[in-house]
């Protein structure tokens, strides 16, 4: 089922209604059985993976003191049932993955909330938390499908709300119709329909124009969607009385890489900030691999896939460079000139976000060779 169907958009309609018709106490539990229901008519396998998931998370979060071994041997459990599916679905289409149900719905985004509360229950906090409140934090329906990767403690703090706030239902429908918008207006129709045949009818004398406008729209439209569906479920919650966190903000409009990476798909890079940056650097105190392996982590749970480890070590390695270069930033020369600062803050954010849609490109093409060719292509063609 699509964001953009209409079915969704009546279910989106008729939790609403459900969900503050019912009396406040039963609200939650209410959410909890239209999450299942939905699940159930999407892909049954899904429901079941992601019940199963939830059961076992919520017996050993919710037992009085979790020991550290049982943390892990749960943690290793979730991730090799996601790393058997995310397997299964290698060299699969994006539609045939969803169409066929080969990965259960959700269950890369469920198992990151799954381990949040695990590792944040190892580490002593939400001992006061109700096995209610951890199958409804799972369970729930707006962000189950692709996101943001919301924290407990928020969810939590939202969950006893009696009532709506003032602006929180035009908030709400708001910034679904900016999901809809960039989904299917300025993504799907202007994107990959107008430009993207534009592209595609360009002379062949044109060929270098044609690879720099395939990178360029390529990385617009990843954009527009991944943030149009973020758009969608932020906005569902709202509706719902819900605050969950933004995950995408104005991320092209960056200087560096650590910014970027700040701003774009914010609660995966907050996730892996917090569980893999932070713990390989306390054992190893270098930031370097900090980086490199929180940016390994983040591209293969997107995909377990040469090109995404690739990708990684991509984003890796830039990060390890900025490093590098902010420890030598002391030692230049201050810049006193405002013009001079305009000038390369505008061409640090050009660099930036080329950067960025550049390595779009490893995960776009079929392999690295093809990789290296529509980047030479777009560069030094234009010379040729």
């Amino acid at each position: 089922m699509h964001y953009l169907s209409l079915e969704y958009l009546l279910w989106m309609i008729g939790t609403f209604s459900l969900f503050w018709l019912a009396p406040a106490r039963w609200r939650a539990r209410v959410l909890i059985v239209l999450t299942l229901a939905f699940l159930l008519r999407t892909s049954p396998l899904s429901a079941g993976i992601l019940t199963f998931f939830t059961l076992v998370t919520t017996y050993v979060a919710g037992r009085r003191d979790p020991n550290g071994p049982t943390i892990a041997a749960t943690g290793l459990l979730f991730i090799s049932v996601l790393v058997y599916f995310k397997l299964n679905a290698a060299g699969q289409s994006i539609e045939s993955i969803i169409s066929d149900a080969i990965i259960p719905l959700g269950l890369s985004y469920y198992t990151f909330r799954c381990l949040h509360l695990l590792f944040e229950r190892y580490r002593g906090r939400f001992q006061e938390t109700t096995p209610m409140e951890i199958v409804g934090y799972l369970f729930f329906l707006p962000t189950i499908l692709v996101g943001p990767i919301h924290r407990f403690d928020a969810y939590q703090r939202d969950l006893y709300r009696t009532r709506m706030e003032r602006d929180m239902l035009p908030e709400g429908i708001e910034r679904i119709l900016y999901g809809y918008v960039k989904i299917g207006f300025l993504g799907n129709y202007l994107i990959n329909g107008l430009l993207g045949d534009y592209v595609d009818q360009l002379p062949p004398e044109q060929t270098a124009l044609a690879a720099y406008l395939w990178i360029v729209l390529g990385g617009l439209n990843l954009y527009f969607q991944f943030s149009g569906f973020a758009d969608i479920a932020i906005g569902f919650s709202r509706l719902l009385g819900f605050r969950v966190m933004e995950n995408f903000n104005w991320p092209f409009f960056r200087r560096n890489l650590s910014e970027y990476w700040q701003c774009w798909h914010i609660s995966l890079t907050g996730w892996c900030r917090d569980y893999i940056y932070t713990s390989v650097v306390s054992v190893t105190r270098s930031p370097a691999l900090g980086a490199i392996a929180t940016l390994l982590v983040l591209g293969l749970w997107h995909e377990l896939s040469l090109r995404y480890i690739c990708w990684g070590l991509y984003h890796g390695i830039g990060l390890v460079i900025w490093q590098r270069f902010q420890s030598l930033k002391p030692s230049l020369p201050a810049i006193h000139s405002p013009w001079l600062r305009a000038a390369l803050t505008g061409l640090s954010i050009l660099f930036t976000v080329h950067y960025v849609w550049f390595g779009f490109a490893i995960v776009r093409k079929a392999n690295l060779s093809e990789v290296f060719d529509i980047w030479k292509t777009a560069t030094i063609g234009f010379l040729m």
